[in-house]
Formats: C-alpha cells, sequence, structure tokens
C-alpha cells in the first residue's frame, strides 16, 4: 500500500462503502485501502483493512478465495495449511439482517522477520456482496504467547471481538438500500423480558441421558423487536448494550422472533416452532410434545448489595468480593472467576481491585478504578422484592454460585 496520510476518525468513506471507525481505534488512509489499528500492548497487532472492491461474476465461495489469495499478495505474506489442506476455514455464505449476502473465514499466515523462524498472524476475511460487486473487510492479528504455552489472538479480548463485528455489520453503501432494523430491549409489551424454567432436549445419549432426553435450564428473553433468544446460557455479558441484531447473526441457532395473540403465540427457531401460552402468570412452552412452565424473572435494574460473597477455591485462593450498599465493590479475585477465560493475557478480570458497581439490563457492570470496565451477566434468579439481601448471589452466563459470609 502507498500511504497517503494518518488521521484519527470517526467516520469515513471508500469507494461506495461508508464505515464508522471503532473508538479508541486509528485510521490510516491509503491509495488503496484503508487501515484501522489498535495496539492493545507491546508485540501485539490487531488491524482492521478495507480493500478495494472486486468485480467478479463467480460464487460466493469463488470470491472468497480470490479475495483470500489476492489479500496474501498484498500483505505480503505466506499462507499456512490448515488441518484440512486448505488455506483456511471457511463459514457457510449467509445473508445479514441488512439484505447483503456475505461469507467469512479465518486462517494463519506467515510474516517473514528475517528469521528461520517467521512470525505467525492470523488473517480473518470478510467478503460480502453488494449488487454485482464484492467487498473485502481483512482482519490481521498477531499469535502471541501468554506466560509459556498459552497462546492467543489480540481479537480474543471480547472488547476488540465486539469492536470487530460492530464495524463489519455497521458498514453502509450509498448504493445499497437497506432494511430498517430497531435492536431489542426489553421495554415492550407484558411479554417482554427474561423467563426461565426447564426444557425437555433430546439428542445424543451421555452419562445421566443414556437415552438421549435431559431436562435442561433455558432462558428465554424475548425483546421488544419481536426477537427472541432461547438458549441454555444467558448472554455473556447480560444485555446491557447488547446488539440484539448482530447477536442473532453470530448465534442463529438459539435466536429467532416470537408473536402473541392475546394468550396464545409461538417462539419461531431456526430448527422449529415451539407453541406458547400463558397460565397463571407462567410461561407454558411446548417442546417435544411436553409443556414447560417459565418463570418472569423480576427487573434487576438498581439492585445495590451488602456484604462479603465468596466462591470455592480457585487459582490458589478463595476468590472473594465485598459489596456495599452504596454502589461500591472490592474484588479479591471472584470476577476473575466469574470471567471465565483462563488465558491471562485475555481476561481483564485477572487482577482484583476497586471501585463502583451498577446492576442494569441484567448486567453487573464493574468500573474499577485503574479504568477497566467489566460487564457480568446476572439473570435475576434468586433476587427480588422478597429478598433483596440473598444469602447466595448467582451471577455470570455460567450462573456460579456465591455464598454470603
Amino acid at each position: 500500500m502507498t500511504m497517503m496520510q494518518s488521521l484519527i476518525s470517526q467516520s469515513g468513506t471508500f469507494g461506495h462503502l461508508i464505515y464508522t471507525v471503532p473508538p479508541g481505534w486509528k485510521e490510516t488512509k491509503y491509495q488503496n485501502g484503508i487501515q484501522l489499528g489498535i495496539s492493545p500492548a507491546p508485540r501485539e497487532l490487531l488491524t482492521i483493512q478495507i480493500l478495494q472492491s472486486m468485480n467478479f461474476s463467480g460464487t460466493m465461495e469463488q470470491a472468497l478465495e480470490k479475495s483470500y489469495d489476492e489479500t496474501c499478495t498484498i500483505l505480503q505474506v505466506t499462507k499456512m495449511r490448515e488441518v484440512s489442506g486448505l488455506s483456511y476455514t471457511a463459514k457457510d455464505p449467509k445473508r445479514s439482517f441488512k439484505g447483503w449476502e456475505y461469507i467469512r473465514c479465518s486462517g494463519g499466515i506467515h510474516v517473514n522477520n528475517g528469521t528461520p523462524y517467521p512470525d505467525e498472524y492470523g488473517l480473518e476475511l470478510f467478503v460480502l456482496k453488494i449488487n454485482n460487486r464484492f467487498e473485502r473487510i481483512a482482519i490481521v492479528k498477531s499469535r502471541n504467547t501468554c506466560g509459556g504455552l498459552s497462546r492467543y489472538y489480540p481479537s480474543d479480548r471480547l472488547s476488540f471481538h465486539n469492536a470487530i463485528e460492530d464495524f463489519l455489520f455497521s458498514l453502509k453503501f450509498d448504493d445499497w438500500t437497506e432494511p430498517v432494523v430497531a435492536n431489542g430491549t426489553l421495554n415492550g409489551n407484558v411479554f417482554t423480558g427474561v423467563w426461565q424454567g426447564l426444557s425437555l432436549s433430546v439428542g445424543l445419549s451421555k452419562p445421566g441421558a443414556p437415552l438421549g432426553a435431559e431436562l435442561t435450564v433455558k432462558h428465554l428473553i424475548l425483546f421488544s423487536n419481536g426477537q427472541a433468544y432461547f438458549g441454555k446460557n444467558f448472554p455473556f455479558e447480560g444485555l446491557d448494550e447488547l446488539n440484539t441484531w448482530i447477536s442473532a447473526e453470530n448465534d442463529r441457532r438459539d435466536w429467532g422472533y416470537y408473536s402473541f395473540n392475546s394468550s396464545r403465540g409461538f417462539l419461531k427457531l431456526p430448527y422449529e416452532e415451539i407453541p406458547m401460552r400463558v397460565e397463571n402468570n407462567k410461561l407454558i412452552i411446548t417442546t417435544n410434545k411436553t409443556d414447560h412452565g417459565f418463570i418472569k424473572q423480576s427487573p434487576v435494574d438498581g439492585t445495590t448489595f451488602n456484604g462479603t460473597y465468596t466462591m470455592s477455591e480457585a487459582y490458589g485462593i478463595i476468590p472473594s468480593i465485598s459489596f456495599s450498599s452504596d454502589g461500591r465493590f472490592v474484588d479479591k479475585g471472584a470476577v476473575r472467576v466469574l470471567y471465565h477465560d483462563n488465558n491471562g493475557c485475555t481476561n481483564p478480570g485477572i487482577t482484583g481491585g476497586s471501585g463502583t458497581y451498577e446492576v442494569k439490563n441484567h448486567s453487573l457492570i464493574f468500573s474499577y478504578s485503574d479504568g477497566r470496565k467489566i460487564k457480568i451477566a446476572i439473570t435475576g434468579s434468586g433476587l427480588g422484592k422478597n429478598n433483596p439481601d440473598p444469602h447466595v448471589l448467582i451471577l455470570s452466563f455460567n450462573e456460579d454460585r456465591l455464598s454470603k459470609q
């Protein structure tokens, strides 16, 4: 690339493409592309490369293959081979909620560093079709080690992963009219909110379920825009600032739509349509010809706690966290466990600390005094007006239990 200038901006255009720079990222403009980058730590690299569009008459898969080869040529890197023998692993083509088709892949590349052992990087490619052309976005990321054998990409950090996904699905084009969509919230009709219950699932036999059938705890979240989430695990960070369309784009099995006519309705998922009805303040969901009652969880906004809660031993200590009713906390290893990331270089809760907390939209938001901001899901299980000071606090998408001391 031939560099023209270096600057920081909030938005820009390149050809027909209109993009928004992620907050905190640096934009560099070239004659034949745009680079957006951030250096999270020494020896780490993470960039988004906007490449020139391509006129091509082939399929999505063929356009991806051609674009991957061209990207490696532009970057002057050597393609690595996957276990399959291919240069990358591709996902099936999809049509986004914005109406355009896209395909994406990820692979490994070698960058010459002047030694017999070239550096290893990751290369992701996002190719989308607008009218008769293909737009191409590349994500280049260094492969780093963390304390020995543990390896990671900077994009393994959830904050950077979310920034990239937000960037990709916020792209606009001056020759494409996209549908108008509203993000889902819990402020809507009487059915919107978080529901929890047991559901019968049928699959392969395993210990505890030799016939393949078992009852599992499920979360049903009904949003104001008609979207629905129905899954075993609650969204990782809770629902605060959650983009429901992007979440559904990347997890199509657990996301769908719902509709009600009076007290009856249905939940439409990719794999089936599930009848629903309301009876005695319960939402009855019929899966595998079996009725299951779901209870609506109480809103958690503004909840405060008071006291010290501990977990089972982890990482050689008894993790604890202390809350005060004025919105302050002291974390001594609990958030590290609640975040469920064993890599110390990507887990933002690797060290303890103190600061302020807030409960909003089923997210427990920790704002550390050192600038860190970490969100942990809080479903609302065990909370309510009749239990303002719980002896057992259930936190995270994994519903971990913390006991009050």
